[in-house]
């Protein structure tokens, strides 16, 4: 079973899948795709550092991606996993934070797919000196992969909370509803 292509359609049989498989692995195959998954926000990264300076954005961008990578590990591992293992405590839940990441790890598998055409678009947008090329998002193509990464989490929360469907989708969205709350609070104070 390859569960970066059996995570879209067979969602539960690949958490049972990974759940069964080496630790290691798994905690590899986590630290993988929450860096490949945060490496997106590098290009947003670069194009903030190329208003503020002189350097050439295509210059900027590997660096960028590191520096987006290595943030998501930590933001993702150690600050949103723990918030929802918290969250999924309230609604006795049995997952351990390890079995949390692997739901969130996953789940950001469709977020791969903005990766992938960001980095196809890199080709043209060097040779016509077009940088806003890369960070096209069409909202069809940004709903669709949001649904596929919202079911997967919902699965995979449920999967390894052992609850129901509908404590799985609140696990999901408190948290994520609070960091919303706190950005927007944030920005308001900012004005």
């Amino acid at each position: 079973m390859k569960p970066i292509f059996s995570i879209w359609t067979k969602t539960r049989q690949t958490f049972q899948f990974l759940e069964e498989r080496d630790e290691k692995e798994n905690e590899r195959m986590i630290n993988i795709l929450f860096f490949l998954a945060s490496m997106f926000a590098g290009f947003s990264l670069a194009f903030s550092v190329t208003k503020t300076s002189e350097i050439n954005y295509y210059l900027v961008l590997p660096f960028a991606f590191i520096v987006s990578g290595l943030m998501g590990i930590l933001m993702w591992k150690f600050v949103f996993a723990y918030i929802v293992w918290g969250v999924g405590k309230i609604f006795q839940g049995k997952a351990s934070i390890e079995e949390i990441r692997l739901a969130l790890a996953y789940s950001l598998i469709p977020n791969l797919v903005h990766l992938v055409i960001a980095l196809v678009l890199l080709v043209p947008a060097i040779i016509f000196d077009n940088s806003e090329l890369i960070g096209y998002r069409h909202p069809v193509t940004i709903y669709v992969l949001w649904f596929f990464a919202f079911r997967i989490f919902v699965i995979g929360l449920s999967y390894f909370n052992k609850y129901s469907l509908v404590y799985a989708f609140l696990t999901a969205i408190i948290p994520a509803t609070v960091i919303q709350g706190l950005s927007l609070l944030l920005k308001y104070l900012m004005h």
